[in-house]
């Protein structure tokens, strides 16, 4: 009986300090674009042209609780891709269009400071991969064509945001993070890939 006890009390100690670390989970949403261009070379006329979509899904748990908090984060990124260009000659007009769900995946750390007990500000940095993939299709007079492709980076992670608590449970979230990656990967001629976005965040 007295081990039973102190089985019960144990456990429910622990379960107590678990419940003290202070965890969220952020489902945040956002867009990018569109972006647009017209060149012009040798007779040939090209306008090319993409807007995008993204997800974040993000779980964290507090590690260091001081003046600020420290905390260890899980962010999973999926920008999704919709483009298309449209090249006219004297050969004729090529179509081609492209969609593809990208994957952004950098655990890292976030420091948070909390100026006022509903408002806190936060920065964040990680390094982990990046994938971006393609469908295209390209129709000309004469071939219609399809094809996919994927290719993976290294990639490092930085941003900040603002949380702006709701409850004791729910705050409303804003993020912005800036990918960096192998130049020439998901439309973007450099490394730079910038998401913003909003959404909500549960603690627990």
């Amino acid at each position: 009986m007295i081990r039973c006890m102190r089985t019960i009390l144990t456990l429910t100690l622990l379960a107590g300090s678990a419940a003290a670390q202070n965890s969220d989970l952020a489902l945040l949403a956002g867009i990018s674009g569109p972006r647009g261009s017209v060149t012009v070379a040798n007779g040939t006329v090209t306008e090319s042209g993409s807007v995008g979509a993204s997800l974040q899904l993000n779980y964290a748990w507090q590690v260091v609780e001081r003046k600020t908090y420290l905390y260890v984060e899980l962010p999973l990124v999926i920008p999704i891709r919709v483009g298309g260009t449209v090249t006219s000659s004297r050969a004729g007009t090529v179509e081609e269009g492209e969609a593809g769900p990208d994957v952004f995946f950098t655990p890292g750390l976030r420091l948070k400071i909390s100026p006022q007990s509903r408002v806190s500000f936060y920065g964040a940095a990680g390094v982990g991969i990046a994938s971006f993939g393609a469908g295209r299709i390209v129709t000309s007079p004469a071939l219609t064509s399809v094809s996919g492709s994927r290719e993976n980076s290294f990639a490092v992670d930085f941003g900040g945001g603002l949380d702006l608590r709701l409850t004791r449970l729910l705050s409303l979230r804003g993020d912005v993070r800036d990918f960096v990656t192998k130049a020439g990967l998901g439309d973007v001629s450099g490394r730079n890939h910038e998401i913003f976005q909003v959404g909500i965040a549960f603690h627990f």
